[in-house]
């Protein structure tokens, strides 16, 4: 739904469901990585992955890193973490232009690699409030998004002394995200939720399915990832004594803003959705556009031309509605499989957002390349015709709505920021007037 698009580039590199100690196999496996031993890579793999990719796949996938990141430089860091009956090792891989952790994942005890992901770095590093964080205005406590056998971690920021005050439900954008849409040291949702929360909004915000139940979901479409879970959440405020009287409103970031429209037409309990960065053209689309955008970073070579040509050749497939329903993960782009295309194809945001009653916000960093001004200008011109919708950009801002200067690329989202304040006061005002 982090980079090619915050949150789909470890879908990019995901080979789902998951190989001496964890650690030790791991530091194996990057160090033949180094020598281009594809072949004893591969013999790492359980069969569970090794049935899904090819050593030429694996190939493939290493030497198309640089175009992007730039050339491997080395490893660093070696962190094992165990979750639930699993061990994931994160291996601190350093590029020319940026960091992003190889995740390697074992059943326990490890034997084989059951799982491989390139992610942007994991922070470990202990949270930061912003400056505009009053954190004596408010206080947050634990509340799970409870969906049907599923229970997602999630965190209620309340203001202190304000009684049924509005409610933001914050969705985050592709990819298996936490709570606070953690993306190297950034948290994008965690910014917003002390913002609004120190200007007298509650928020409310939680892990995604993806994320708590990755490696149990067999087939998932736009549904499973992002609706249902919303309208739990959104259901969850509503039953709280809490907040019987108060509004809700959904802001979505990036994927999370592609679906508000959606998950609004589906609650008349929502009062109004805030947009962040939302696509409005097809997400295969804007995939080969920030192909092409990063990739004309430096010198257009031969490998990025057949890239870009093979990545055509998948959204041809996606827009084919006879080839879609039959292909493979492998053939389709970002190797998501046929049901999740099937899905963002059968959804049209701008025609469901043009049918809401729902008001809008639309914000926009002119910044950024994930999602540009083109999507921007494509929500302005359709949905200005109702007074009620508005619409913010901004000249200084990048995809994580963070200040910076020049040419936004993904090694820029290494460094740590804050959403700017700017946008917590326009979403603040923007509710307050609902």
């Amino acid at each position: 739904m982090k980079l090619i698009y915050a949150g789909i580039l470890s879908a990019v590199f995901s080979f789902s469901s998951f190989a001496q100690t964890s650690e030790e196999i791991s530091i194996s496996f990057i160090k033949k990585l180094e020598r281009q031993q594809f072949d004893s890579c591969y013999a790492l793999f359980d069969s569970v992955i090794a049935n899904k990719i090819s050593v030429g796949m694996l190939e493939q996938m290493w030497g198309s890193i640089p175009r992007y990141m730039g050339e491997y430089k080395s490893y660093s860091s070696v962190i094992t973490e165990k979750k639930d009956t699993m061990e994931i090792v994160f291996v601190r891989c350093e590029f020319e232009k940026t960091k992003m952790d190889l995740q390697l994942v074992y059943n326990t005890p490890p034997q084989k690699i059951v799982g491989m992901f390139f992610t942007p770095p994991k922070n470990r590093t202990t949270y930061e409030a912003p400056e505009y964080a009053q954190q004596n205005k408010y206080y947050e406590t634990k509340i799970a998004v409870k969906t049907g056998t599923m229970s997602l971690p999630g965190a209620l920021c309340v203001p202190n002394t304000i009684k049924n005050p509005p409610v933001v439900i914050l969705i985050a954008g592709s990819g298996p995200n936490d709570k606070d849409e953690s993306i190297g040291p950034n948290k994008i949702l965690k910014d917003l939720a002390v913002g609004l929360a120190s200007n007298g909004i509650a928020t409310y915000r939680y892990d995604k399915r993806t994320l708590v139940y990755g490696k149990d979901l067999k087939e998932i479409d736009l549904n499973g990832e992002v609706i249902e879970d919303a309208l739990t959440a959104v259901t969850t405020i509503k039953n709280n004594p809490d907040f019987k009287s108060s509004k809700v409103f959904i802001v979505g970031h990036s994927l999370g803003a592609m679906c508000a429209p959606l998950i609004a037409s589906k609650s008349k309990q929502i009062n109004g959705i805030v947009m962040m960065a939302g696509n409005a053209r097809p997400l295969e689309d804007v995939i080969l556009e920030q192909y092409n955008y990063l990739f004309a970073s430096d010198s257009l070579d031969t490998d990025e031309k057949k890239q870009i040509e093979e990545l055509t050749g998948q959204i041809k497939t996606v827009k084919d509605p006879k080839a879609l329903k039959t292909a493979k993960a492998a053939d389709l782009p970002l190797n998501l499989d046929s049901k999740y295309w099937q899905s963002l194809v059968n959804y049209k945001q701008v025609q469901i957002a043009k049918k809401i009653k729902q008001p809008i916000l639309v914000l926009q960093g002119e910044r950024d390349y994930q999602v540009t001004m083109t999507d921007y200008s494509i929500w302005k011109q359709s949905l200005s015709d109702k007074p009620k919708n508005q619409f913010i950009s901004y000249p200084g801002l990048n995809h994580l709505f963070m200040s910076g200067e020049g040419k936004s690329l993904p090694a820029e989202y290494d460094k740590q920021g804050h959403v700017e304040e700017k946008v917590i006061n326009d979403i603040t005002d923007w509710i307050k007037k609902q």
